[in-house]
């Protein structure tokens, strides 16, 4: 299962900080915990409400409904929510382990299968809403190569100024992807 985390950060000034509690303590700590199996953060490259991304792999349901998760800041931003907006967290089946982007690659995300047709280059893998806010019924996930990315961003992104709308959201990766102390089938 993949558990997505969307979310704006409106201080500019903490953003450093926070990028370091999220990465050097959230993150880790999550990952200690029954069912949590690896997390990856990403920024997105064009104007969007939401522009950080986290997903997380996870073995099911039940590891988000754990008091634990909830007593290491899970479900929470750890004192940060003042600075948060924007947030929506969505479950969804389809992908037993979100895979790994690297810092030459973009993670693209669709919302809408039918528009997949306008961009056929991509090959994306459709995960389906189970749980928690239900922002979305579906969602589709690519990676792709950086130029791919930044060309998806400019001609079928939010900010395009353009008839495309809202077609394609376009992330680069934050940092590495971490991986549960129990390894990824843990």
């Amino acid at each position: 299962m993949i558990y997505t985390v969307d979310c704006a950060f409106t201080d500019p000034s903490q953003l450093s900080a926070w990028n370091a509690y999220y990465d050097d303590e959230k993150m880790p700590a999550l990952l200690t915990l029954p069912g949590l199996r690896a997390s990856q953060r990403f920024r997105a490259i064009t104007d969007t409400p939401a522009p950080y991304l986290a997903l997380h792999s996870i073995r099911d349901a039940a590891a988000l409904e754990q008091d634990v998760y909830r007593d290491v800041g899970g479900g929470t931003f750890g004192g940060w929510e003042h600075s948060i907006t924007n947030w929506d967290r969505n479950l969804f089946t389809g992908m037993e382990a979100a895979p790994e982007v690297s810092p030459e690659q973009c993670l693209v995300l669709l919302d809408d299968q039918a528009a997949a047709d306008r961009i056929p280059e991509v090959e994306f893998t459709w995960l389906n809403i189970v749980g928690l806010d239900r922002t979305t019924a579906q969602r589709g996930l690519a990676i792709v190569d950086r130029a791919t990315g930044e060309r998806l961003a400019r001609d079928m992104g939010e900010d395009n100024g353009n008839d495309n709308g809202d077609i394609v959201r376009v992330f680069t990766p934050v940092g590495r992807r971490q991986v549960s102390p129990n390894g990824i089938d843990g």
